[in-house]
């Protein structure tokens, strides 16, 4: 017994001996691997910040990747919805009379050659333009930019176009039904309303057409010569224009259209110190009988326009003095086309044109017309007038008159024959 208990103590001592010699080495051992654990997460986390800051690069760059994506985008968009802005439409109109005055005699009267341009600029405009000679020199007599996406029913015009004045002075001459530019219009409104400055349309949401118009401009009308158009002068010293018009349907073979004018010019000078005023007002009326079973060429088409000016002009006295004196001055004109077919079409034409410094002497004209449409491009014309003048300003404008028109159109000429 005392030898077993001496020998378990022993065995007991021995164990004891070992774990103290043992456990110094596992402590080191967990100690190593904590520290080793330690450096893995430290990297570990390294690495996660590195992987954060390239996410967060590369979201950046995917940003400015996106913004480049939808700039060309918007190009591509303005391309497919503006499809002339790298092909604009061309056309060329070669407009010349054959001509015999009897007050004048006779002419071969190259009257214009017109080249128009026209292409939408992007989703929010477009532009057109027409480069005119004759044997007068050459001009731009239209290059105006129109919006196309203002809201509201808004629409803008800045440029050198005609002012939305009456209805025949839009017109260039080769579109008219007839010949010549109506004398009425020569005299009161200064030929075609060309103007520089700006415009805006306003589309009422109505269920018929209705359309009201403001423009600003250096002045209205091609042949006005009350102002200079290359200086600058005061505000009020310039044109303002305001028009309504409308359309309608009568029955589904007959329609009407109807517009009031109004340009004014709040300071004219003259010749004395008073200053002076003027106004333009314009109503017009269209009538067109289209017949539902027949054919776009046939129909009547019954046109007219009334204008009265009102101004302070020059009066020279008895003693050479010159003064002003208001003078207002009432003229126009009406006319009727009757469309045949497809080949021929008639009319007639009266002018009422008054002296604008004599409104008491007057021009009247009476002109049948006819016309051979030889195809959508081709158009031969004949007229007789007989002015019956009282005016006396131009030999040109009296007596018995005979005119033979050749019209050709080459190309997209953009506003073509009117069918008016």
């Amino acid at each position: 017994m005392v030898y077993l208990f001496r020998e378990s103590r022993l065995i007991a001592g021995l164990s004891l001996l070992g774990a103290l010699l043992v456990l110094p080495a596992i402590c080191v051992a967990q100690s190593s691997e904590l520290d080793a654990l330690r450096a893995a997460v430290k990297g570990m986390q390294q690495d996660l910040q590195k992987a954060l800051s390239r996410i967060e690069q590369l979201e950046k760059e995917k940003a400015i990747d996106l913004a480049k994506l939808g700039q060309v985008e918007k190009s591509v968009q303005a391309v497919q919805s503006a499809p002339s802005a790298f092909n604009p439409a061309i056309g060329f109109v070669l407009d010349a009379t054959a001509e015999h005055r009897a007050k004048a005699g006779g002419d071969f009267n190259f009257r214009t050659a017109e080249l128009g341009l026209a292409a939408s600029v992007d989703p929010f405009a477009r532009m057109y333009s027409f480069l005119t000679g004759s044997k007068d020199g050459f001009e731009v007599e239209e290059a105006a930019a129109i919006t196309t996406s203002l809201p509201w029913n808004l629409t803008a015009k800045g440029g050198r176009f005609f002012a939305d004045f009456g209805r025949l002075s839009k017109f260039h001459p080769h579109e008219y039904a007839f010949v010549n530019t109506p004398l009425s219009i020569e005299r009161m409104v200064g030929g075609e309303s060309q103007a520089d400055g700006v415009e805006l349309n306003y589309l009422f949401p109505t269920p018929f057409f209705l359309r009201a118009t403001f423009g600003g401009y250096n002045k209205m009308g091609a042949e006005n010569e009350r102002l200079d158009d290359t200086k600058s002068r005061a505000w009020s010293r310039f044109t303002y224009l305001g028009r309504l018009q409308t359309y309608f349907d009568l029955t589904d073979n007959h329609s009407v259209e109807l517009g009031s004018s109004l340009a004014y010019t709040p300071s004219l000078r003259l010749t004395d110190t008073s200053g002076n005023d003027r106004s333009l007002a314009g109503v017009d009326l269209t009538y067109r009988f289209q017949p539902v079973g027949s054919t776009l060429y046939q129909g009547l088409t019954w046109g007219s326009e009334i204008f009265l000016n009102s101004e302070r002009r020059p009066l020279e006295l008895e003693d050479g003095t010159i003064v002003g004196k208001r003078r207002d001055a009432w003229g126009g004109y009406s006319y009727a086309e009757l469309k045949l077919n497809r080949n021929w079409s008639t009319g007639f034409l009266f002018d009422y044109a008054p002296s604008i410094d004599n409104p008491a002497a007057k021009t009247k004209g009476y002109s049948p017309f006819l016309t051979w449409n030889l195809s959508e491009f081709n158009r031969l014309r004949f007229q007789y007038s007989y002015l019956d003048d009282k005016v006396r300003e131009e030999k040109a404008d009296r007596g018995h008159q005979f005119f033979l028109q050749w019209t050709t159109v080459m190309g997209a000429h953009t506003h073509g024959f009117r069918g008016r």
